[in-house]
């Protein structure tokens, strides 16, 4: 991961790499002049040398632009370095897009697993905050009986399911306020009501969520909600402060866990990343 300071710490990482490579490069000289006066007889043939240089090749890439081999050959390394570093990029693009449409199936297949609410043409809407209800407690219930593993994961997106279908007939359903809930099932109910019903002038207020959720399974719906928000919105007409808190709140989270790369999915939406030395949030190699 990067600091607040990215571009620094690249510059800095970049300089001292120049160093040790001058510094080697000093060292190897030295030693060769040295072998030259104790063994002037010593041959060393075109092949040796071509070879050395090809081994040099991957810390001399700061300095040259391009080595120019016996017989013609000429091997420009940054040129390499740039296809690798575009290969990598594209696969975490593809990586990022086969994770949204995952968790895009996933939520449509708990939707459709999750039983209908009951219709009645009396209904307040007093059925529905019970069945909200009952599914908070359900929640509450997985995390305090059942270990963190991938069958939690599924039971949990079930409830999130069910919620899908509920939150809509809650009457005033407050999302502001369960966003902030210090319950973990009512800010799910609240990230629900949002996916079900996306409004974009509740984006910030979603971010400030985000920021501050620290359980996976909400921090991982957070940043698939506020994709959901940014469908319909001018990834323009997003506040600049947004995106750095978000970009900040990236910063925190474990490179591949699947909410890190939900939230890279999001931050690609709304623009490239500002430090150079990384690709779609993470650090290049």
């Amino acid at each position: 991961m990067t600091t607040g300071n990215g571009e620094d710490d690249t510059d800095r990482g970049l300089l001292r790499r120049r160093r040790w490579t001058g510094a080697a490069l000093t060292v190897v000289a030295t030693a060769l002049a040295l072998v030259h006066l104790a063994w002037p007889d010593l041959r060393i043939d075109s092949t040796t040398v071509a070879l050395l240089v090809i081994a040099a090749v991957p810390w001399l890439g700061d300095l040259f632009h391009s080595i120019e081999l016996p017989g013609g050959a000429r091997l420009e390394y940054r040129r390499l370095e740039e296809r690798i570093g575009a290969a990598e990029e594209r696969a975490t693009r593809l990586d990022q897009q086969v994770d949204g449409a995952a968790a895009t199936a996933r939520v449509a297949l708990a939707v459709a697993n999750s039983p209908d609410p009951d219709e009645d043409e009396r209904d307040d809407g007093s059925r529905a905050v019970e069945a909200l209800d009952r599914l908070v407690a359900e929640y509450a219930e997985l995390r305090a009986s059942m270990p963190s593993g991938p069958l939690r994961t599924a039971r949990q997106e079930r409830v999130f399911g069910e919620m899908l279908k509920v939150v809509p007939r809650v009457p005033g359903f407050d999302v502001d306020a369960l966003l902030a809930s210090g319950e973990p099932g009512e800010r799910l109910a609240a990230l629900a009501r949002l996916y079900a019903d996306p409004d974009p002038a509740k984006l910030e207020r979603l971010v400030d969520a985000a920021v501050r959720e620290e359980l996976p399974f909400l921090t991982y719906w957070c940043a698939n909600t506020v994709e959901r928000l940014l469908s319909g919105t001018d990834a323009d007409a997003v506040p600049a402060g947004l995106v750095r808190r978000l970009r900040s709140r990236l910063r925190e989270l474990p490179a591949e866990s699947d909410r890190a790369r939900s939230l890279r999915r999001v931050l690609r939406r709304l623009g490239p990343p500002e430090d150079p030395g990384v690709i779609g949030g993470i650090p290049r190699r």
